[in-house]
């Protein structure tokens, strides 16, 4: 175990902690092995005064892995490695040999670590890097841009479609001409609207359309690989209203565009509307709101057969090159319009390298934004202003562009004046330096050798004393950016031999060619973006918290290098939209990601890749460690389906405790009680709807929850799921949900096993069917084939118990939420906690506070959960039950009965009695055709619900030794909830930052069944996504209409999920003894190549700089001796020559005068 002192204000322990990467982790080649130890940065407990500040405490996470690690250990390290660390703050766990390593430098600091790991090394790394810890230079630059937008008529386009109630697209093509750069489209029908709320309470409560209607629109652009999805729409418009299917859409390229329509049942948080045309209201008392939209007699045609309306306006733009490039470093970016006539309104977008919109006016506000202290934008008369945090770097050859665009008509020339200017806050010098400390760290890792440091200007004596002392004969020098000196050069060659790496693409090849390995890790050195619980903002920077020590860790581990953003302007200029879009929407409901944005940018990158070797055939397992707000969550989203892609986030203190949980995952699981004989949990109870069927007499309990006792357990917490979609709710949409690829849940073939039998709980069908919507069906069946036992539960306090006492997973089926610190919503029935949805009074499920799965509290139970209906065909049409009924008056309000006792034994009847049941109507035998198919969701359902928030969750949890859990909860991923879950001791999440549609069911009910199939939780995580969601840059694209199924990874997607089953796959099981940590006795001197396990204690190889400069002046006399003999003897024989070519020569002389 070795442990950094973490200090935010410095570089010393990113330094220091690189340096001891190679001493954590190394290869021993000889034996194809690895081995490691934990390498954790240590921090005291934060002084928290405010609540909001615990996001600023790490150290609950490094207390929770120790308890693993200890445990795992049989309570006693054999050794521990302290850097910068005082004693007395660890004496909590034990170690037979403590060994102190204090410096003041990075230089000392390299050296100590090398002498007391390393006898003797044939290799050494020596990075470049510089004294100074943290350059704080700022520069500032300004600039100004002149231009005209010429008048041009504002393009107007309609189309009209039926609505189908299917998911399949109705299209519309037309064409974009040049000079025209933004457009508002418009999906909507002639209809009255009647909405009621009650305003700071429950506002937007009914928001019925008459008729009503429920589509989406996508917006595409044909580019050079064929239709592009520029746009999403995604509203329910049943709950939201008919008028918020509306966008503003940037023209990414002119030419062949296209809108399109589908029509399905989707779950948004708010409506995705433009400012166009907004809606207008009459109102009484601000309560009742109600209108009309188009023209009376449409509205009547419509009631009828409802017709969607697509109106498309075009407004001219133009584009112009910004002549400055961002530099590297470039922060607080403000670009300001002004323009000379107030009466025209226009809008500015800036473009990044690849094409992508970074940031524009005139665009959605995120929640609260208007009381926050972080600025987005500004407005006047005659001005606009756009403040951005960061712009990436692009290539030579390469600008970014300003577009600025008309927002009404315009009629005359109009002049413009672009200023813009930004900081630059980091130096060249700096960066290369810790790119090469970072990079040397992997190499050295990889090589089983030292790194250690040198100045640019000068090698120091610590340095250079190691070099001798371990009797190193290669010297890697990683001088990225060639800052070393000939000096330095020449002193280093002096010792031994050298390679040198003075750019990232020879070293990247460099380690990729000793490990065979091409796994993708990314991080930056932008420090890390502080933030408060609840507050969705950035707070500030610690100047001194980088991410990439526990990058280059993780990337020792991957045998990869670090590929470190700010290095390649391809993917650094790529980062400008993530991370701006993030610092703005940070709360996840105010903006979607753009999917145009998503794909030009994914795209790039994966350019990059390729160009460089790591695109290769399959998906690659790509890893980005780094704060939320220095890269935002869109990143990863965008890669998946061409790659695996996982996330580290959090201060340096928590990646590195969460990335050493990832790692020893395989030995820590054996720590949870789980894993560890029987565990008793708290089981929820089962009840039935029985005569009189109202109330509480109508409620039978058939089994009180209690506690129970458990092998192998997960718990599965279902309170808002889906229950028998296709099989039963389809009757009552009209519709059936089709997965991206084509798959029909609960009717296509898969070819597995496993999957045998799936279908039979939920409609008796046999065989190997793809399972339908339907968690509390799917995810235990997949559970067992596993070999777990699901332990159920839904109020707060069962679960939080249950996660205490040890589960291996936790499938988290429930709504979710961004504010206050994270939400999470639990049945509540008993009225434990204020914050939420009180229950109804005198109804039958108060007598049932811990139910195995949430139900509908109107005469449901866990037997039938599902009996509140949101109501899309009419009133009339709820109270007989009949779905093919279009009334005139529709609510989407979860009030509708979906199980009626007499009105169903009544059509169960009718539907026996010969004759009789040949007139008798479908819809009133079909005692199942008004189920909605979704448990607890829009507003009524809720009744008898919490929420807990991550502060609570914090405080009533302990150590849950490294579970995993997957959630189909809206908004969580990213708050304080998620940070101490992770905190906790959980090993990954599968979450999502945005809002997630009701048909997340898909890909939560294949984590278990992925696992039992021995896959990775990347492959599972990448496989459930293209089931249900847009896939940005796979070739082709899967442009899908679900905009809500951005849900993200987060944890290493190589981790392998212990499962005690084998009857699958074995790749997921091994045992307690397959994992056992390396004994020492204390005494055995254990080594690989010269470093020494348990530290070096003598030098065998060492060598002395006199020896050697004597060794090199003997061999330099002996050249001389051998170059003065030869000299010598070349001069005699040419003097012999010489004479007996005298002597011929008189010879001859003399025959001629004969």
């Amino acid at each position: 175990m070795t442990f950094v002192n973490f200090d935010e204000n410095s570089y010393l322990d990113d330094y220091a902690y690189l340096s001891a990467i190679p001493t954590a982790v190394f290869y021993d080649r000889e034996k194809d092995r690895l081995f490691s130890h934990p390498l954790l940065f240590y921090q005291d407990p934060y002084p928290v005064k405010n609540d909001k500040e615990r996001t600023l405490d790490a150290r609950k996470g490094i207390d929770y892995f120790m308890e693993d690690w200890m445990s795992y250990c049989n309570g006693r390290l054999d050794q521990m490695v302290l850097i910068n660390v005082d004693e007395s703050k660890v004496k909590q766990w034990p170690a037979r040999e403590i060994v102190k390593i204090n410096g003041s430098d990075p230089y000392t600091l390299a050296a100590k670590l090398a002498l007391n790991d390393w006898s003797y090394s044939d290799g050494a790394v020596v990075a470049v890097v510089d004294d100074k810890m943290i350059d704080d230079t700022l520069e500032h630059y300004s600039n100004e841009i002149k231009g005209d937008l010429e008048p041009k008529k504002t393009i107007r386009k309609h189309f009209e479609v039926e609505k189908t109630n299917d998911i399949y697209q109705q299209s519309f093509e037309f064409y974009v001409p040049e000079g025209y750069k933004i457009m508002k489209v418009r999906s909507w029908y002639p209809c009255f609207y009647l909405s009621f709320g009650i305003p700071g309470i429950f506002e937007n409560v009914i928001n019925m359309s008459i008729p009503s209607g429920d589509r989406d629109l996508q917006i595409y652009y044909r580019g050079d690989e064929g239709w592009i999805e520029a746009g999403v729409t995604e509203a329910w418009n049943a709950k939201e209203g008919m008028d918020t299917e509306k966008t503003t859409v940037f023209i990414y390229k002119s030419g062949k565009w296209m809108a399109a329509l589908t029509d399905a049942p989707t779950k948004p948080i708010i409506p995705m509307a433009n400012d166009k045309e907004p809606q207008k209201h009459r109102s009484i008392f601000g309560f009742v709101k109600f209108g009309r939209y188009g023209r009376l007699i449409d509205v009547i045609k419509n009631i009828r057969k409802t017709v969607y309306q697509t109106e498309i306006e075009i407004y001219p733009g133009v584009e112009l090159v910004i002549p400055d490039s961002p530099p590297y470093g470039c922060k607080n970016v403000v670009f300001r319009l002004e323009w000379n006539n107030p009466s025209y309104d226009l809008g500015i977008a800036i473009i990044g390298p690849g094409g992508e919109v970074v940031a524009r006016t005139d665009g959605k506000k995120s929640y609260d934004e208007d009381s926050k202290d972080t600025v987005f934008e500004e407005r006047g008369d005659n001005y606009k202003v756009l403040y951005m945090e960061k712009l990436g770097e692009c290539e030579e050859s390469e600008h970014y562009k300003v577009a600025v665009f008309a927002l009404t008509d315009i009629h005359t020339p109009v002049n413009f004046t672009i200023t813009y200017s930004w900081d630059k806050k980091a130096s060249e010098k700096e960066r290369d330096a810790l790119t090469s400390a970072t990079e040397g760290a992997v190499l050295a890792s990889v090589l089983n050798a030292p790194l250690i440091y040198t100045r640019p200007d000068r090698v120091p004596w610590v340095t250079e004393n190691v070099l001798y002392k371990l009797g190193v004969k290669r010297i890697y020098l990683v001088d990225i950016g060639g800052r070393a000196k000939e000096d330095v050069i020449g002193k280093l060659k002096g010792i031994c031999k050298m390679e040198r790496f003075t750019d990232c693409f020879s070293i990247y090849d460099k380690i990729r060619e000793l490990t065979d390995q091409n796994d993708i890790i990314f991080s930056t050195l932008d420090p890390w973006t502080y933030w408060y619980v609840g507050e969705l903002e950035p707070a500030g920077e610690w100047k001194g918290a980088l991410a990439i020590g526990p990058a280059a860790y993780l990337a020792a581990h991957h045998g990869s290098p670090v590929i470190i953003i700010e290095n390649h302007p391809e993917i650094s200029g790529a980062t400008s939209w993530h991370i701006n879009f993030w610092r703005r929407y940070p709360d996840g409901f105010s903006n979607e990601p753009t999917v145009a944005e998503m794909y030009i940018t994914g795209r790039r990158v994966y350019n990059f890749l390729k160009e460089h070797g790591f695109d290769k055939e399959g998906e690659e397992n790509l890893i980005t460690v780094a704060g939320q707000f220095d890269l935002g969550f869109t990143w990863d989203r965008a890669f998946v389906g061409k790659a695996r892609s996982g996330r580290f986030l959090g201060q340096p203190v928590d990646l590195s405790t969460w990335i050493c949980r990832n790692i020893f995952y395989p030995a820590l699981i054996f720590e949870n009680p789980a894993l560890n004989g029987e565990v008793t949990l708290v089981n929820g109870s089962k009840s039935a709807r029985r005569f009189p069927w109202y109330g509480r007499l109508g409620l039978r309990i058939l089994k009180e929850s209690k506690y129970e006792s458990f092998r192998y357990p997960v718990l599965d917490t279902l309170i808002c799921y889906d229950y028998r979609f296709n099989t039963r709710a389809s009757k009552y949409w009209g519709f059936k949900y089709k997965c991206a690829d084509g798959t029909i849940p609960g009717e296509s073939k898969t070819g597995e096993r496993i999957d045998e039998g799936v279908m039979e709980r939920i409609n008796g069908k046999k065989g190997d069917i793809f399972p339908d919507l339907s968690a509390p069906d799917v995810q235990p069946f997949y559970l067992k084939r596993a070999g777990y036992e699901p332990v159920y539960s839904t109020n707060f306090s069962a679960n939080m118990k249950n996660l205490n006492n040890g589960v291996i997973l936790w499938l988290i089926n429930t709504h979710g939420g961004s504010t206050n610190g994270g939400l999470l919503m639990f049945w509540d029935v008993k009225r434990e906690n204020p914050i939420g949805y009180p229950a109804i009074p005198l109804a039958g499920y108060k007598k049932e506070p811990n139910p195995w799965r949430a139900y509908e509290w109107f005469l449901g139970s866990t037997e039938e959960p599902d009996t509140l209906t949101a109501e899309i065909h009419g009133i009339l049409a709820a109270l007989l039950g009949n779905p093919n009924m279009h009334g005139v008056i529709t609510t989407a309000f979860d009030w509708a009965p979906a199980k009626l006792p007499i009105r169903d034994a009544v059509g169960t009847l009718l539907s026996k009695i010969p004759i009789i049941k040949h007139i008798v109507p479908n819809w009133l035998k079909n005692t199942q055709d008004y189920y909605d198919g979704v448990v607890i969701t829009v507003f009524l359902g809720r009744f008898g619900t919490s929420w807990y928030n991550g502060t609570q969750i914090d405080d009533a949890l302990g150590n849950i030794h490294s579970t995993g859990i997957s959630a189909t909860s809206c908004l969580i991923a990213g708050s304080y909830l998620q940070v101490a879950l992770v905190r906790h001791g959980s090993v990954f999440q599968i979450m999502d930052p945005w809002a997630t549609s009701w048909y997340s069911d898909i890909w939560q009910g294949m984590v278990p069944r992925g696992i039992a199939l021995g896959k990775t939780i990347g492959e599972i995580y990448s496989e459930g996504l293209k089931k249900v969601g847009i896939l940005y840059i796979t070739e082709p694209p899967q442009w899908w209409w679900d905009l809500m199924e951005n849900v993200c990874l987060f944890g290493d997607p190589k981790l392998r999920v212990w499962t005690p089953s084998t009857e699958y796959s074995d790749a997921n099981h091994w045992k307690r003894e397959d994992v056992q940590p390396l004994k020492w006795d204390g005494k055995e001197e254990l080594y690989v190549d010269g470093h020494m396990l348990f530290g070096a204690s003598a030098y065998p190889h060492a060598r002395s700089e006199l020896n050697v400069q004597l060794i090199v002046a003997v061999i330099a006399v002996i050249l001389i001796v051998v170059l003065v003999s030869i000299g010598v003897s070349l001069l005699k024989k040419k003097e012999s020559k010489n004479k007996e070519s005298g002597k011929r020569k008189t010879a001859t002389r003399e025959k001629r005068k004969r």
